[in-house]
């Protein structure tokens, strides 16, 4: 779909005051830009609005729509309307393929090898500037992908590059901070959503350049940047995420700091490895001797919360639905392996669209009722999670926890075996003995997640392919595969029991047998003796053969 070509507007030409070199890469590479592209990229990074219908492109196959939208990169000629278009409509289809692949889906991982073949090609050919590649790189960031290792390179190169060239035309660092500043007043009045635009952008670049954007950002003296620029306490990167915090405490010498921004660092600082809590703590004493008083807010009312069952993937999710004056909103969270992945408070909901997302999700997947203290145990025993792999939790976390009036959520280190025996604990011996296991069992493949608990990827491919039958295939897994599974299995169980058990009406008996059958998973039962596992590997088996 061709759009007519726009002729380029000339630069603007600098006057005297504006040849001043920029001080850092990042804002000499910006600042190599004319004020009219400047303002497109901060638009595109801080809103992410291009003006146009998604839709035109729903039936467009996501390496064909990269590759394309790489070929109008390379061409200068190209209007920049029709690749900005191009640029957007593949965020969702990157989102997707991110989805189908973690689900097991193996054209889905050709594809996105086949993307990162493009994006290498394109980036050894030279084909994407400067611009093109930061938002390139945003564009990987916003579809929940890692931004190649690749492309990061490719990023601090050009910024080398734009900082050891001769100065021309350009405006001054200055003059780029402001603009940024300007554009962070289109995201409203929430500094989580802001924090999002500005943690996309910076995915792409080296962390000297983050450190220069996030440092020139405090000090332009804004609370609402001030509070998003506190996200990246959790940065990946600690010498990042200390900058931040020596940035935020120096801008609290000359301007006092809220008490929410300082709240909300408090409130990170338990979510955070030792060393890096040594470093925010200097930073929390330095913005106290120089603090705004704490505002009052009236926390909305909860209505109800939910927590979900783990899915075959270890993935599980918690949602609360709460009363804001005369709106309604939802508070969610979704947990992996790694821990809290993302969270989110969706506001001024109408009370038809909030009660149709938990029909979703109840549809989507096993959902019990908890209480407060059951979503806080949820959470802590998820950080721990977070810990153990090394992703830090998302900043919108603190956005959750605030809106549902949660005091400090600590690690929780529980381990599913400690899970399980305190869960059994207060059993009494006939409910917990050689027979009432043999039930617990039985029970459980009469359960509504047969068919969800499941192995799939590529390893598991692997083994599959040169076994010829069903029954040899699930043989195999029962035998090479299962045993290296035993822990999370019992993961499965333990998070899945204690689910239920927290349901404050205790309508669901089910956590029993699950706690039961973990326990065996966790010993050295052999899995033969084990029927849930020999229904994993049924099922496993079949998902496999209708994927061939």
């Amino acid at each position: 779909m061709k759009k007519p070509k726009k002729k380029k507007p000339p630069k603007k030409k600098a006057s005297a005051s504006r040849r001043e070199k920029p001080a850092s890469p990042l804002l000499d590479v910006l600042a190599n830009m004319d004020d009219d592209t400047l303002a497109m990229m901060m638009r595109q990074a801080m809103q992410g609005e291009m003006g146009f219908d998604p839709s035109m492109f729903d039936e467009a196959d996501p390496v064909e729509l990269f590759s394309e939208y790489l070929d109008a990169c390379a061409q200068d000629e190209v209007d920049e309307e029709e690749r900005n278009e191009l640029l957007e409509s593949l965020v969702p289809e990157l989102n997707e393929l991110k989805i189908d692949s973690n689900g097991g889906h193996r054209e889905s991982r050709e594809k996105i090898q086949a993307i990162h073949d493009l994006l290498d090609n394109a980036i050894e050919n030279h084909i994407l500037q400067s611009v093109d590649l930061m938002i390139t790189a945003k564009a990987f960031a916003d579809a929940g992908w890692l931004v190649p290792d690749s492309l990061k390179q490719a990023v601090a190169k050009a910024l080398q590059t734009s900082a050891d060239a001769p100065d021309g035309e350009s405006l001054t660092g200055n003059d780029i901070v402001s603009s940024l500043l300007e554009a962070a007043d289109v995201i409203g009045q929430n500094p989580f959503d802001l924090h999002d635009h500005l943690n996309s952008l910076a995915a792409g670049l080296p962390p000297e350049a983050t450190i220069m954007l996030l440092s020139a950002l405090v000090a332009g003296k804004k609370s609402l940047v001030d509070e998003a620029a506190a996200g990246f306490v959790l940065h990946p990167d600690p010498v990042v995420a200390q900058a931040v915090g020596e940035a935020l405490a120096a801008s609290a010498t000359q301007t006092p700091a809220t008490s929410a921004l300082i709240e909300r660092l408090v409130r990170m600082r338990p979510w955070l490895p030792p060393a890096r809590q040594v470093h925010l703590d200097m930073a929390i004493r330095a913005m106290r001797l120089n603090a705004l008083p704490p505002v009052k807010s009236e926390l909305p009312k909860i209505i109800k919360c939910y927590v979900s069952i783990c899915d075959g993937s270890g993935t599980r999710s918690l949602l609360v639905t709460q009363r804001a004056g005369a709106d309604y909103q939802l508070a969610t969270a979704m947990m992996k392996l790694e821990g809290v992945a993302d969270a989110l408070v969706l506001r001024e909901l109408p009370k038809s669209e909030m009660d149709d997302m938990v029909r979703q999700l109840k549809s989507a997947t096993p959902v019990v009722e908890t209480d407060l203290a059951g979503v806080g145990r949820t959470l802590g025993l998820a950080i721990a999670d977070n810990f153990a792999s090394g992703n830090l939790p998302p900043f919108k976390l603190v956005e959750v926890v605030e809106s549902l009036g949660l005091g400090p959520i600590h690690v929780d280190h529980a381990s599913p075996s400690e899970i399980i025996t305190s869960l059994l604990a207060d059993l009494p011996p006939e409910q917990k003995d050689p027979a009432a296991s043999a039930r617990a069992h039985a029970d459980m493949l009469r359960n509504e997640f047969d068919d969800q608990w499941f192995e799939a990827g590529e390893a598991l491919e692997e083994l599959l392919y040169p076994v010829k039958s069903s029954k040899q295939r699930v043989a195999k897994l029962m035998k090479d595969y299962l045993p290296g599974r035993r822990s999370f299995w019992t993961r499965q169980c333990a998070l899945s029991a204690l689910a239920m058990h927290g349901d404050p009406k205790n309508r669901h008996a089910l956590w029993r047998q699950m706690a039961l059958v973990g326990r065996d998973i966790a010993s050295d039962k052999p899995l033969e003796q084990i029927p849930l596992m020999k229904q994993i590997a049924k099922v496993s088996v079949q998902v496999f053969e209708s994927g061939q």
